[in-house]
């Protein structure tokens, strides 16, 4: 089991000061994460940028394959299945000019149907995650999802194949298969004309996944679908692109709608503890045993009872999202299970979601479908709200979108999905428990989870998250602090700051900027300089963009307020001048200037050849050393004009410290020597070139403890005069103490 970055009680080493050592906070550690700005844990979480042959065999599954793998193949599948067959009739629906059928009722059930073994042609498309079937003969459907974490099929799969008495036509007539999976529903309301028609199919196998193009026809006097089904090879998601087209010059009115059976978890029957997760305050009833259609409900709670939980319900019930689907996802969890799954959808374009159940208290006799008792409930996307509503396609025209439907285990609750990753909220004993779910794995430090206020963007906890796969959630939770759920943002980003998934979004994150690089020397006083930013959520509204002439000199306001990326800047012959800039978003969040000793950008003004030793700088091997301990330095004389520099370098130690001089060293000029307590080197620096310049120190029994040491080294050479660096460094006493985290282990 992988280790989780989990807020419990650790024992780390930590390296702690006794003595006073405020000098040092430049540089110095940074703080523990939770309670730091979501922007500091995601500067510290880095990317790490994650035609088969047809066989015929038995229905047993096939094994899984390879790791990071994906398979295609075919085989067979024997289902008892009800002689509906013989009985059925064609007719043509001049409207469409679709041949359909339709069944003589009576003279099939005076037959005494019983089922009878029935061998189909199955698809297998698996990857690591998922093991999807497909049953072309049977409206091309898909059959199932067998989420390897688990080993559950997630949709229905009904043990017979039985005709019912609902679909499109009259009741004598009608013979819907409520075999399982998802079907595709076209042209009419009421599952349409062609889930128990045999579909045409082509497979293609590449290094991005195995895909499936499904075809009802390809005549071109009708309306006509093609259903292209992706297994992608590393991700936990399948994907559907429907795409509807009218061949012919004429204009049709027509409906469509994806239908999904499901039956999340092992039992392949849904359980009182199934939700429906939608996304919109009212529902408008279908049809039901309980309200009459066209009933608006308050969604999920209508006159007291929560209809999201199927064990609420009392007869059947089928409703859709008012007045069209609320957002871009909807799905169903089992909490009793801790198992679901999730469709995400264009909704903007595919407005369409309903949701049915067969009821609970007083249910519809499973008899009426199926000979075991197994039971299910539908989830359908359409490209109109209602089934009561049409579309209209023009001759030569189509309509094609891409939805992801994908299993979710482990997170206690579905919130909310996006086809990246699914996210469960709830809050229970004065906490919020948040789990992710990933489509994909995810390397440790990739990806953040973040929960901050909405109201004033404080960030009340983050986690930098480990290594996350499909089946291997993150869980983790924080105390409310008398925080209400609407109240707070629960957000899981990308390495970038991007939202993954969100619960109640809002735009919390700063943007990043920065200022391009400038050639380390111009020869014109004038000079453009330019900078970009980025902001993944709002966009960015304006830029502040600060100068500093000279390494010691204060930041100053250059520009403030601009949309501009680039500006003029006027400077003097031999000064550097160093830029940084910050971003604003559209959202009010303001990025906070960095704290580079060298700005985000630096260039010196020479309109007549000269040296520049502005960029040399000085460090020690620690800041802080521990009694008796060597300390090293280094002096790096950088030389970023375009004249050689004749250079003196003069250092002069703390008094407290000895000098070791047989560790003097230079990597050019003379050998670097010490007189008088001072340290002395000089030599030539070539225009682009650097020196380096090292010794090393120890403390004395006169070395105090706790407190700065200075050491300020003199560089002569450059085209203003001398330059002056210096470290500091303390003596102190170092031990080991526990850190206590305290938190929610899951």
């Amino acid at each position: 089991m992988r280790q989780r970055w989990k807020w419990a009680t650790a024992v780390v080493g930590l390296m702690m000061l006794l003595g006073s050592f405020n000098a040092l906070q430049r540089g110095g550690a940074r703080a523990s994460r939770v309670g730091r700005p979501i922007e500091s844990a995601l500067t510290q979480a880095r990317p790490r940028l994650a035609p088969g042959a047809g066989e015929t065999g038995t229905a047993a599954m096939p094994s899984a394959p390879a790791p990071d793998s994906v398979g295609f193949h075919t085989t067979t599948l024997t289902i008892p299945t009800y002689p509906y067959a013989r009985y059925l009739h064609s007719r043509l629906d001049p409207t469409y000019n679709i041949t359909y059928r339709h069944l003589d009722r009576r003279a099939y059930e005076e037959s005494h149907p019983a089922p009878l073994p029935q061998e189909y042609t199955l698809l297998v498309l698996e990857n690591d995650y998922l093991k999807v079937t497909l049953l072309p003969e049977l409206g091309g459907r898909v059959y199932q999802m067998v989420y390897k974490p688990t080993g559950h099929n997630e949709l229905y799969q009904n043990p017979v194949i039985k005709p019912t008495h609902w679909g499109p036509l009259n009741c004598d007539e009608n013979w819907w298969l409520a075999a399982g999976g998802i079907e595709w529903c076209l042209p009419v309301q009421e599952h349409g004309y062609e889930w128990g028609e045999p579909w045409h199919y082509q497979a293609l196998t590449s290094t991005t996944g195995v895909t499936v193009t499904l075809r009802d026809t390809t005549a071109s006097d009708r309306i006509r679908a093609t259903i292209t089904v992706h297994l992608p090879t590393e991700r936990a998601t399948l994907r559907i692109t429907p795409r509807i087209e009218n061949p012919t010059g004429e204009t049709i009115d027509y409906t469509y709608w994806t239908n999904a059976m499901l039956a999340p978890g092992a039992a392949n029957t849904a359980g009182a503890n199934l939700h429906f997760v939608l996304n919109a305050d009212q529902a408008t009833v279908h049809s039901s045993g309980d309200f009459e259609a066209g009933k608006v409900l308050d969604w999920p709670v209508h006159d007291g009872r929560n209809y999201s939980r199927l064990g609420n319900w009392n007869q059947w019930l089928g409703v859709f999202e008012r007045p069209r689907a609320g957002a871009d996802f909807v799905g169903v969890y089992d909490t009793a299970v801790d198992e679901g799954i999730v469709r995400i959808f264009p909704s903007d374009a595919i407005p369409g979601s309903k949701a049915f159940g067969l009821g609970w208290a007083r249910p519809i006799d499973a008899a009426t479908w199926t000979d075991d008792g197994s039971t299910y409930v539908e989830l359908h996307g359409g490209v109109v709200s209602t089934f009561w509503d049409t579309a209209t396609i023009t001759g030569g025209q189509a309509l094609e979108w891409t939805e992801h439907w994908y299993p979710v285990n482990g997170i206690g609750w579905l919130s909310t999905a996006t086809a990246e990753a699914a996210l469960g909220v709830h809050e229970s004993d004065g906490r919020f428990h948040v789990s992710v779910h990933s489509t994909a794995i995810r390397a440790a430090g990739t990806s953040a989870l973040a929960i901050w206020d909405r109201a004033t963007c404080i960030e009340l906890a983050g986690w930098v998250v480990p290594e996350i796969a499909p089946g291997d959630p993150f869980k983790a939770s924080v105390t409310t602090g008398g925080h209400a759920p609407d109240d707070v943002s629960f957000v899981y980003l990308d390495h970038a700051g991007g939202a993954l998934a969100a619960v109640n979004p809002r735009d919390c994150v700063p943007p990043s900027s920065s200022v391009e690089p400038l050639p380390p020397w111009v020869e014109t006083p004038t000079f453009t300089v330019t900078w970009t930013g980025q902001d993944i959520w709002s966009g960015i509204a304006a830029y502040d963009v600060q100068v500093r002439d000279g390494y010691a000199d204060p930041w100053t306001e250059w520009l403030s307020g601009t949309s501009a990326t680039s500006e003029t800047f006027t400077g003097t012959h031999g000064h550097t001048y160093f830029f940084r800039a910050r971003a604003r978003d559209q959202g009010g969040n303001e990025e906070r200037f960095g704290d580079e000793e060298w700005g985000q950008a630096s260039t010196t003004v020479l309109t007549e050849y000269a040296p520049v030793l502005v960029t040399s700088r000085k460090s020690a091997a620690s800041r802080l050393f521990a009694t008796g301990q060597t300390l090293a330095y280094t002096v790096v004389i950088s030389n970023t004009g375009n004249l050689t520099a004749a250079t003196a370098l003069t250092d002069t130690p703390p008094s407290s410290m000895l000098v070791l001089t047989e560790t003097l060293a230079a990597t050019a000029g003379m050998a670097p020597s010490c007189m008088g307590g001072r340290i002395y080197w000089g030599g030539t620096v070539e225009a682009g070139e650097e020196v380096r310049v090292n010794y090393a120190l120890s403390p004395t029994a006169a070395t105090p403890l706790g407190m700065p040491l200075t050491n300020t080294t003199e560089i002569a050479g450059s085209v203003l005069g001398p330059i002056v660096r210096r470290e500091t460094v303390v003596q102190a006493h170092l031990v080991w103490l526990p850190m206590v985290a305290r938190g929610w282990d899951p």
